[in-house]
């Protein structure tokens, strides 16, 4: 099946990438936007998008070529000389009647079409999630999912809303959405972030941020990190 004929948005199911479909650990995202797993398809080289089937979908594998159609020689037309077709002289337009015609092109231009865009609530928090997780368009678990993140992924929060974290969402048509964290089951939140770089380690970042290196402890904790051990560019929640 061609990707041209899998719908833009699904109802039941996702588009999931993945780097290869019977690796469900290389999956990167599952989502019911078509343009947004492709997105995030474009995002990660060497991963594809694939139906529930398994499937690739995007990017189109290459066909392979028979050399039948090439084999086939195809019959060379001669093409008609082109007659030299006189120029016909342009009609004089009145000036006022030009701008008569602008004006009336402009006036066909619809500024609804063209919103304005606004600028999403500040972030209060950040949280790390411990499990994968639906990320809903409401706060309720009936509402619908609009994307579908990994263990460990961040997400910036703009509101606790009882049981649940309204979210900056790449994936949602307004930009945020919903995750469920009813008594912080699912996800680690602290109101800092914090990115290692080289030379770092937990004693360090927790003397450096917290005042007391004792408190590496809480870091690890908080991060649901089974050592001490750390990676350059990975981000940290701070208590």
């Amino acid at each position: 099946m061609s990707k041209k004929e899998y719908p833009a948005k699904l109802t039941t199911g996702y588009y999931r990438v993945r780097e290869v479909w019977e690796d469900e650990a290389s999956q990167l995202g599952a989502y019911r936007l078509l343009a947004n797993a492709k997105a995030k398809c474009d995002e990660n080289p060497g991963s594809r998008v694939f139906d529930n089937d398994g499937n690739v979908i995007y990017p189109e594998e290459a066909v392979p070529v028979t050399g039948a159609e090439e084999s086939e020689e195809q019959p060379v037309l001669d093409e008609p000389e082109e007659k030299e077709v006189e120029e016909q002289p342009k009609e004089d337009v009145p000036a006022d009647k030009e701008e008569h015609t602008e004006e009336k092109k402009e006036a066909t231009v619809d500024e609804d079409e063209f919103p304005t865009a606004e600028e999403l609530p500040a972030t209060i928090a950040y949280g790390k999630l411990k499990t994968l997780m639906n990320i809903r368009k409401k706060p309720s678990l009936d509402a619908e999912v609009v994307a579908v993140y990994k263990k460990n992924t961040l997400v910036e929060v703009i509101q606790f809303c009882d049981g649940w974290l309204k979210i900056k969402c790449a994936e949602a048509e307004d930009g945020v959405a919903y995750v469920l964290n009813s008594a912080d089951t699912y996800a680690f939140t602290a109101s800092k972030i914090y990115t290692v770089v080289p030379g770092d380690n937990l004693w360090q970042i927790a003397e450096k941020e917290l005042g007391d290196g004792n408190r590496c402890a809480d870091i690890r904790t908080l991060n649901g990190l089974t050592s001490n051990a750390i990676r350059v560019g990975m981000k940290l929640l701070i208590p």
